[in-house]
């Protein structure tokens, strides 16, 4: 299979450019969290297929009303 070919078979699994993401940049800092809190954010974050850090952004955002 060429490679335009391959590109348009997994074309419907890209995301559509309409889709708004906030490019705001990222920046690094270390938190430490007791265990059970870390255990059960990291299998909600496996739920929905994101990793812990976004998941815990998602919670911090709808808990700042950002």
């Amino acid at each position: 299979m060429a490679f335009e070919d391959k590109a348009e078979s997994i074309k419907e699994s890209l995301p559509k450019k309409n889709i708004s993401r906030d490019r705001e940049p990222r920046i690094s800092k270390s938190y430490t969290l007791k265990k059970r809190v870390a255990e059960e954010l990291t299998k909600k974050a496996e739920e929905e297929e994101i990793t812990a850090s976004r998941y815990l952004e998602k919670l911090l955002r709808k808990e700042f009303n950002l």
